[in-house]
């Protein structure tokens, strides 16, 4: 093979290779954006909340992203509230679970302990399924396996909470849909939880639906 060619064939692969490894783009969701962070500033914002301490989980901004590690807690929970409550709205945001069991998010009620006050999670594990889980009976009301490598490359997953109604869509494709009355009432604000060791978020970005 001449030279010449082989060293197009290469930069056709590394190209290749280069755009697997993009971020989703956002979904074009409906309604009112009323919480966002990419997290490119040099510290998380003050905005967002976790418990501190030797024995607390870690979270740090790192290339560009929010690094969750549960460390010596028993998982790693951050959360961050609404300017004024809202009823029905969706999250959208990037995940990687790239070496812990499972990363989850969703909404808390109003109330002074967010992370008691949960009532579904959506979580991703690095194997690709995804799942609507109740948070207080810890059991899944649904899942789905879309079979892609999480562990590896992000993930944009979005979760729309309308009246009973929730729908879940992975890279823009919708995997779960089913009603629940868990899903219905105030907002408070959005959580973040990962348990069994570190994992990556970003992106984030919370709509209030019209």
């Amino acid at each position: 093979m001449k030279p010449r060619l082989l060293l197009c064939l290469l930069l056709a692969l590394n190209t290749a290779h280069a755009a697997e490894k993009k971020p989703p783009k956002a979904m074009r969701l409906k309604g009112d954006v009323i919480l966002a962070d990419d997290f490119k500033a040099e510290k998380l914002d003050e905005k967002w909340t976790f418990a501190k301490g030797e024995e607390a989980a870690k979270f740090e901004i790192a290339n560009g992203a929010l690094l969750m590690d549960q460390a010596a807690a028993k998982g790693a929970v951050i959360w961050r509230a609404f300017d004024a409550p809202v009823e029905d709205a969706s999250i959208q945001l990037l995940v990687k679970p790239w070496a812990c069991t499972w990363i989850a998010f969703g909404f808390y009620t109003p109330g002074e302990r967010p992370g008691a006050q949960r009532k579904i999670n959506i979580a991703l594990t690095p194997t690709g399924v995804v799942a609507v889980r109740d948070v207080e009976s810890q059991t899944n009301l649904k899942a789905a396996n879309t079979r892609a490598d999480a562990a590896k490359e992000w993930q944009r997953v979005a979760f729309e909470s309308k009246g009973d109604k929730i729908t879940i869509l992975v890279n823009d494709q919708a995997v779960i849909e089913l009603k629940t009355e868990l899903t219905q009432g105030p907002k408070a604000g959005v959580l973040l939880n990962l348990y069994g060791g570190k994992g990556s978020v970003d992106e984030v970005e919370v709509k209030k639906l019209k």
